[in-house]
């Protein structure tokens, strides 16, 4: 479900075009990581966000992303945005998010007009807390489009996104982290169960 996940979230909502700039929070857990990568199979500026040196490493080095914002090395909400606007020059066309708070509010500030949002977790409002928006009127004057999605609800996509996934897995041009569920271990695999559980088998740590 996490490479259908990003699929659907960057192709149908966010669509980026060759030479655009996608950015995405999250960037080194199961969702995220994919998305990066099949941002970057479509020719555009991918930029992450993370939670610490090792995983920054982690996205640019194994996984290609052209930048990670380690939002844990920002001191204050201005250095955050000062260290995002660093890293996108261009402004930010599409952006995945899996977290919310203070970096959707960088985020925000940071999107081109017509950009595009795809709401997929809000990791910083699990505890149940209200995650107020500093700056929602940026939706407006910037004409964003921004939409939730629970990708369950659009299966009707699945088995495209299954064989555009399972083939960049095939070729290499999609690495994950993790392994087989023991379950699956124990019993022989047809081809394309391998295909579809290595898209799933990705790192779930942010």
């Amino acid at each position: 479900m996490p490479g259908v996940t990003a699929w659907y979230g960057l192709n149908k909502i966010c669509a980026p075009k060759a030479g655009e700039t996608v950015a995405v929070s999250a960037a080194s857990g199961a969702v995220g990581s994919v998305v990066g990568q099949l941002a970057k199979l479509k020719g555009c500026r991918v930029v992450g966000f993370a939670g610490g040196k090792d995983k920054c490493d982690y996205v640019v080095k194994e996984l290609g992303f052209d930048a990670c914002v380690d939002y844990k090395a920002a001191k204050d909400p201005k250095e955050l945005y000062m260290m995002l606007k660093d890293a996108t020059p261009e402004g930010i066309d599409g952006y995945f998010e899996n977290v919310g708070g203070q970096i959707l509010d960088a985020v925000m500030l940071r999107m081109n007009s017509f950009g595009c949002i795809a709401l997929c977790g809000f990791i910083a409002g699990y505890d149940g807390q209200p995650m107020p928006m500093a700056n929602p009127a940026r939706m407006l004057v910037s004409r964003m489009k921004v939409e939730g999605f629970i990708v369950s609800e659009h299966m009707e996509v699945w088995p495209e996104a299954l064989k555009e996934l399972g083939m960049a897995v095939a070729m290499g041009k999609i690495k994950f982290r993790g392994a087989w569920p023991r379950a699956w271990r124990a019993r022989p695999r047809p081809s394309w169960a391998c295909s579809r559980a290595r898209i799933s088998a990705s790192s779930w740590s942010s």
